[in-house]
């Protein structure tokens, strides 16, 4: 038997501190070109060779591949915002820029691995996005992460999820490009995220919040003593009408009467 090799297979080579080979294959746009294998042996190459030979026959083959960024981007301008509509485009965008790009935009697309997602995923979970999207550095006056007191905005589970979906989305479409064999974000699932121990106002951090909108005639003073003072829930008061309030009564009325003033007497605690 030849141990010659056939037109095509290209050879395994001395390459630096390791070894080389390059295989033939067909683009996705129809043309032929060289695609290369590395590693520091020769076996590691060889074997890494016979995948590139087994890719080459079922079909065109890739021969540079982008950064998870750089495709993203060309995404949501070639296929995101031509096909859904306005709002959903706005939203994937949204993930992309805040959530996907900072954290896997570095990857290479055919190198992103499920251990990387997952590591993402939790990341996200945990992390505050005031620091990490530098939100509180941009405000005019510092008050949180910038100045060392961070606000524990965390990503909710749900967020997390829609991040993790349009990650999906992304990735099938690079499949049906022939630019990946395998969707790792469907691979991994969002974990509950973890409850935040809050730690609500004492007696006299309500009254003197309370002290300070009453000073500053905050339009909203009377909505806040609802809630501070009768405990009601921010549904309940965004619901509450003119119509159901009797502010000579001190209560509540179910029949619509003669319009409140604009600006309603302060209310004590």
């Amino acid at each position: 038997m030849s141990g010659k090799r056939g037109n095509g297979e290209g050879s395994i080579y001395l390459y630096r501190n390791g070894h080389a080979a390059y295989v033939w294959v067909t683009k996705p746009d129809g043309k032929r070109a060289r695609k290369y294998v590395y590693g520091k042996t020769r076996e590691e190459v060889h074997d890494k060779w016979i995948k590139l030979h087994a890719e080459a026959k079922k079909g065109p083959v890739a021969t540079s591949v982008p950064t998870l960024a750089a495709y993203l981007a060309r995404w949501v301008k070639e296929v995101v915002e031509p096909d859904l509509k306005p709002k959903t485009a706005e939203t994937y965008a949204m993930h992309v820029r805040l959530y996907l790009t900072p954290g896997l935009g570095d990857k290479r697309l055919d190198k992103l691995t499920v251990r990387d997602v997952r590591t993402w995923v939790n990341r996200l979970l945990d992390e505050c996005q005031c620091c990490a999207q530098r939100k509180d550095a941009r405000r005019d006056k510092p008050r949180c992460c910038a100045v060392g007191r961070c606000c524990r905005q965390v990503a909710s589970r749900r967020t997390v999820q829609d991040a993790r979906a349009v990650l999906r989305s992304a990735l099938t479409n690079a499949m049906t490009e022939e630019l990946i064999t395998k969707n790792v974000a469907g691979l991994v699932k969002v974990r509950s995220g973890r409850k935040v121990q809050r730690k609500p106002w004492s007696v006299e951090e309500a009254r003197r919040f309370l002290e300070a909108a009453q000073t500053a005639h905050d339009p909203l003073y009377a909505a806040y003593v609802l809630i501070l003072v009768l405990g009601f829930r921010r549904g309940e008061v965004l619901g509450l009408t003119w119509g159901n309030v009797d502010l000579e009564g001190g209560g509540r009325r179910n029949h619509r009467s003669t319009p409140a003033p604009a600006y309603p007497a302060p209310v004590g605690p």
